[in-house]
């Protein structure tokens, strides 16, 4: 405060508010990581309350002339210091919200990689016992054909549709993997359908 005293006074005596300005700088440069988090305002607050008591000191202790003389002459320089304040502290805020952007972006980024990644893997490991069960599942249909059990055929048919979908699902999974690494490109066409609609 003695240094925020002795800056305003210098201020005064120069007409220059500028004498503030590196009290001012250190003040808002190093806002706590809450204070950013709850947009608080305290060094605002801070030369509010100065501002306040010097009102009040003045009133107390000088003649209401002077005490008006003293305020009309310092209320510019605690203006400027407001205004100061706020830039720096806008400027602080912005800063702050900028570098959370940027550690979600790489969040994101990341979570959006290890997704990739998964698809591609869980993809190709589900491949291996599809393929097994495909095999299985025909030596089956071959020993059903020779013995001709109509419900074990129901049963085996019921498995292959199982196994036909199972084998789309993770096709598509292995097309999303390649869209999302850039190793396949879609093209789209208008269908007949389309075609129809639009002609209509």
């Amino acid at each position: 405060l003695q240094r925020f005293f002795d800056g305003l006074e210098q201020a005064m005596a120069s007409g220059n508010p500028a004498w503030l300005d590196p009290l001012l700088l250190e003040w808002t440069s190093s806002p706590t990581l809450t204070e950013l988090q709850h947009k608080r305002n305290d060094v605002t607050e801070l030369v509010t309350k100065i501002l306040s008591i010097t009102n009040d000191v003045a009133m107390e202790n000088l003649p209401q002339e002077q005490a008006l003389d003293l305020l009309t002459t310092v209320t510019p320089f605690y203006t400027y210091a407001l205004e100061k304040i706020a830039r720096l502290e806008m400027e602080s805020r912005v800063a702050y919200v900028e570098a959370e952007l940027t550690n979600v972006q790489r969040k994101l980024e990341r979570l959006d990689r290890s997704k990739s990644a998964f698809i591609s893997i869980a993809a190709h490991e589900l491949k291996t016992p599809l393929t097994l069960i495909e095999g299985y599942a025909s030596m089956l249909r071959d020993i059903v054909a020779r013995h001709g059990d109509p419900m074990a055929d129901t049963l085996l048919a019921g498995v292959n549709t199982g196994i036909t979908r199972l084998r789309q699902l993770i096709d598509d999974l292995i097309d999303v993997s390649k869209i999302d690494n850039d190793l396949l490109s879609l093209n789209l066409q208008a269908t007949s359908g389309l075609i129809f609609q639009l002609l209509s």
